[in-house]
């Protein structure tokens, strides 16, 4: 039974930075790219959202094709004059699209022909005049539907097995006894999302909110895009706190707190040996840092100036407000 890590951040927190660590311990594989099936719009926590637990038998066939329209942009290359893609086929060596295929059959029920007013809601006017004209004439605008309401327990197991044949040749293939993915449990929802996998830890990484906002501004990214045209503290300091509400509930559930680690990014530059320390205490027995700085070394300069960014950001007003309204997640120097 292969064993993964997630490690997720919230968006510009240093969550790299530990993938690097990680990369260092003997038998530990890394996935190149994210990997967000769980997370993601489309991805497996609307698949079970509908199809387990607000099951409607036309909603859950939509559901079904969204996601498989979803793994066809996870399965595809893309390019700078093509359509977005993952590339997960060539990363992995597998097709992904027969597998995402196969993993539908397994929950799926029946297939049958079938029509609904919610096939046209998303389709342009030229074709709905023309299906109903082929509607009055007596003709049919009939396609392909799923049938499927798997219970929970089968559908957690499918699941599954599903990811797990997507790593399975990918893993043997690396001599990986663990493998590590990026962003495949959110820092927002982890145990509906954990709960796809067959044996997970999540190591979760936050930064002071200063360099995150630093970050942000910088390369406009997230809202970052919005704050670099008006440099105000008011909305990030909303954002950093939605994004962090739940925090105490994820704590609450043993089952989940026992599989979570969570890390500051400043430490594992500043307070290297006791973080990495806290990695191999949580994991578990047995691992070996064969390969330590290959990827990470704490003492670069790379390292340590992306520590206190903020202390260079160009308005200090804004900073001053975020040290206040965000005390407790500001790192102690």
């Amino acid at each position: 039974m292969p064993s993964y890590i997630s490690v997720s951040g919230y968006g510009w927190s240093g969550s790299s930075a530990c993938i690097d660590i990680l990369k260092e311990f003997e038998g530990f594989g890394v996935f190149n790219g994210e990997f967000r099936i769980a997370k993601d719009p489309y991805g497996l926590i609307d698949l079970e959202e509908s199809l387990v637990h607000n099951w409607d038998f036309v909603r859950h066939d939509v559901a079904i094709k969204d996601f498989l329209n979803y793994c066809k942009v996870l399965g595809r290359d893309t390019g700078l004059f093509s359509r977005s893609g993952k590339d997960f086929s060539n990363k992995l060596d597998v097709d992904f699209m027969s597998k995402s295929k196969a993993y539908v059959d397994k929950i799926t029920d029946m297939v049958y022909l079938g029509d609904t007013s919610v096939h046209r809601y998303n389709i342009p006017a030229y074709k709905n005049f023309f299906m109903k004209i082929r509607s009055k004439i007596g003709e049919s605008n009939a396609e392909f539907m799923y049938l499927a309401r798997p219970d929970k327990s089968n559908f957690i197991k499918e699941t599954r097995n599903y990811i797990n044949s997507l790593f399975g040749d990918y893993i043997d293939s690396n001599k990986i006894n663990t493998l590590v993915l990026d962003q495949a449990v959110p820092p927002t929802n982890i145990s509906n999302s954990a709960q796809f996998f067959e044996k997970i830890k999540v190591i979760i990484i936050d930064r002071d909110p200063r360099d995150i906002y630093s970050n942000l501004v910088r390369n406009k990214v997230l809202i970052g895009a919005d704050l670099s045209n008006s440099d105000s503290a008011d909305k990030y300091i909303r954002w950093h706190k939605i994004l962090r509400s739940n925090l105490q509930g994820e704590g609450s559930n043993k089952e989940c707190y026992k599989d979570v680690l969570r890390l500051n990014f400043e430490d594992l530059v500043c307070n290297y040996e006791q973080s990495v320390s806290k990695i191999i205490d949580f994991i578990g027995v047995g691992i070996v840092h064969k390969n330590k700085y290959n990827y990470f070394n704490p003492e670069s300069i790379r390292s340590k100036s992306n520590v206190g960014l903020w202390k260079e950001y160009k308005n200090q007003y804004v900073m001053d407000r975020i040290g206040d309204e965000l005390a407790e997640y500001c790192y102690n120097y």
